[in-house]
């Protein structure tokens, strides 16, 4: 399996994009609860991309070992909640950490998790033939548009390059 964090989540349900991602990993993409937490308090402002994930996404129990895990982890706090009980779920259940957020994936390393990061994300797209390299380019030009993303000259080339 592969847990998501809200981030990723958030930016592919914003450009409405959360069916290529379980067309890309299927069962595989999956929450914590505390990951679909976070992705649901834009509900309250009046956002609606949340409701893409939290209908399409499923949101895993966790056993008394991952919360014991993420009670050890919640003593590093650089991170967030989800965060934290994604990396715990990814550590106890041996699952990969689906992130953007740079902290977040050199904490989970450290921790022994396995994370794939948002270019490896889109290059997995183009290369599985999910979307053209073209239709790539495109996603990944709308979200930078609708999340304001950075993007590097050096990042995009990871994502294009064979």
């Amino acid at each position: 399996m592969i847990i998501f964090d809200a981030d990723i989540l958030s930016i592919f349900a914003k450009v409405e994009e959360i069916d290529v991602l379980k067309h890309l990993l299927g069962d595989k993409l999956v929450m914590t609860p505390k990951i679909r937490d976070e992705i649901s308090v834009p509900l309250e402002y009046g956002y609606t991309f949340p409701l893409q994930v939290i209908s399409k996404i499923k949101t895993i129990p966790l056993n008394r070992e991952v919360l014991e895990e993420y009670e050890r982890l919640q003593q590093n706090f650089s991170l967030g909640k989800g965060e934290l009980e994604a990396i715990a779920y990814c550590k106890t259940e041996r699952c990969v950490f689906a992130t953007n957020d740079i902290k977040a994936r050199e904490f989970a390393k450290g921790e022994g998790v396995s994370v794939i990061s948002l270019q490896a994300i889109l290059k997995a797209l183009w290369k599985k033939e999910i979307k053209s390299k073209e239709e790539v380019k495109e996603l990944l030009k709308k979200i930078k548009e609708t999340d304001n993303l950075n993007v590097s000259v050096e990042t995009e080339r990871e994502i294009f390059e064979r």
